[in-house]
């Protein structure tokens, strides 16, 4: 089933778009680029028996983790109530038990307990204090407990044209981080970096400059965006079979916190 088929479920689709999505997968392209290099990286995370997406937006990340590690309680938290509500009844429809959402504000995990694994996905360039963020990730883990994060790079890189990663998205208060500025905001969050890998390389982050163009990063020409998502689908994931060593518009993460 292609990823993200489950938001099929959402409330007030058509049937087209029902039937489009269960097709295609979730028609939001950064977001399969994002989950092409943030999923594989679980299968290097001992299993867990806690596991937080922190900021989990549509859940599909979570729903993600919840299937790979089928026996671990999995929480989704992020403050959009009304998209929460939706998770929920996902979840209920998949019959996925161990899955639950809570609307909070992320930088509480604490208050949930701890965790073995916490996923964030872009959101440390939200924060004006992502020191504090990092640091609140490490109370909220277990000892030998990971972080997988991803954020924007500093700039975007298209075959060697770079510009500042600003795309006007809402709450951004910087264009993103550099590998080794990530890896030291981790460190100095008392995390050990085990890895920190570039994605969105320049096919991959053309095809998602080609995707904001068409909708704005608003939903906007939804008609238009539907006919141009598969073929913006099918060459970002021919770009995907490489991987720069040294370039690229995002980075991936994994932090433990050591024992």
């Amino acid at each position: 089933m292609p990823f993200g088929s489950e938001i099929a479920m959402t409330p007030g689709l058509s049937q087209a778009e029902r039937f489009y999505v269960k097709l295609f997968g979730a028609p939001i392209l950064g977001l399969r680029v994002r989950a092409r290099t943030i999923l594989p990286f679980l299968d290097q995370i001992p299993v867990p028996l806690r596991i937080v997406d922190a900021g989990c937006g549509r859940g599909l990340i979570t729903l993600a983790c919840a299937k790979r590690f089928p026996s671990a309680e999995v929480l989704g938290v992020d403050l959009d109530d009304h998209q929460n509500r939706i998770n929920v009844e996902m979840a209920k429809t998949l019959g996925i038990s161990t899955l639950r959402f809570v609307t909070m504000d992320a930088m509480n995990l604490p208050c949930l307990g701890r965790f073995d694994l916490i996923v964030s996905t872009d959101m440390l360039e939200h924060l004006v204090d992502d020191l504090d963020a990092v640091r609140m990730f490490y109370e909220a883990l277990e000892p030998g407990g990971h972080l997988l994060v991803h954020v924007p790079h500093m700039t975007r890189n298209i075959f060697g044209w770079q510009r500042e990663n600003w795309m006007d998205i809402d709450g951004h208060v910087r264009p993103g981080y550099t590998r080794d500025g990530l890896t030291h905001l981790l460190t100095c969050g008392g995390l050990h970096v085990k890895s920190c890998i570039y994605n969105y390389n320049s096919m991959e982050t053309l095809t998602n400059d080609i995707s904001k163009i068409i909708t704005g990063a608003r939903e906007r020409n939804k008609g238009f965006y539907a006919l141009a998502f598969p073929f913006l689908l099918f060459i970002s994931y021919l770009g995907s079979f490489y991987r720069s060593q040294n370039k690229g518009s995002g980075l991936v993460a994994l932090a433990v916190k050591e024992v």
